[in-house]
C-alpha cells in the first residue's frame, strides 16, 4: 500500500511539473523613479553641476493616517536644490490632495514644494521639486491634506512629517 501511494504521489508530482498557474488579477503596472546616484564618490546632474551637499530623511504618518517614505534634497554647484519624495499613503478623497511643504526651523518660513502625485491610484505617492534657490535650510518636511478650493495657505491637516539630515557622500 505504501509503495502505490508513493508512486501516486509521484506521478502527481510529474503530471504537475508541466503545468502553469495563472491568476486572474489585473497587472498594477509599474513605476520607475530616477535617483541620483553617485559614481566614484560624486554625483553629478547635467544642468546643475556637481552635488555640493546632499540630505535624506524619513517620512511618517500621524495616529490617524498610516503613512511612511522617504525624502532626499541635494543642493548643486550652480545653487539649485532639487527634493524628491517616495511616499505610501492611501489615495486621497475626491475634493482634496496632498501636499508637500518644506519649512525653515530658524526662520520659521515654509514653502509649498507642490503636490503628491499618484499614477496608479493606490498606495504609492512620488513628487520631485526643483529651485533654483538655496534651500539647504528647509529641513522641516510636512505632508498636508488639502481641499481643492484654491486656497494656497497649507491646512492644519498634517498626514506625515519628517527632518531632513545632511549627510557626506562616500
Amino acid at each position: 500500500m505504501r509503495k502505490i501511494m508513493l508512486f501516486t504521489s509521484f506521478a502527481l508530482l510529474l503530471t504537475a511539473c508541466g503545468q502553469t498557474a495563472t491568476v486572474d488579477e489585473p497587472v498594477i503596472g509599474t513605476q520607475s523613479f530616477q535617483q541620483m546616484m553617485p559614481v566614484k564618490g560624486k554625483v553629478e546632474v547635467p544642468g546643475h553641476g556637481e552635488e555640493k551637499w546632499f540630505a535624506y530623511g524619513a517620512l511618517n504618518g500621524n495616529q490617524w493616517t498610516p503613512a511612511n517614505g522617504v525624502v532626499t534634497a541635494h543642493f548643486f554647484e550652480d545653487a539649485a536644490t532639487i527634493f524628491t519624495m517616495q511616499i505610501n499613503v492611501e489615495p486621497s478623497m475626491d475634493g482634496t490632495f496632498y501636499e508637500v511643504w518644506i519649512r525653515d526651523p530658524k526662520s520659521q518660513k515654509s514653502l509649498s514644494a507642490g503636490h503628491l502625485t499618484n499614477h496608479f491610484s493606490d498606495a504609492r505617492h512620488g513628487l520631485k521639486f526643483e529651485s533654483s534657490d538655496d534651500l539647504r535650510s528647509y529641513s522641516d518636511v510636512r505632508v498636508t491634506l488639502e481641499k481643492d478650493d484654491g486656497d494656497t495657505t497649507a491646512s492644519t491637516n498634517v498626514i506625515a512629517t519628517g527632518t531632513l539630515k545632511p549627510t557626506k557622500r562616500r
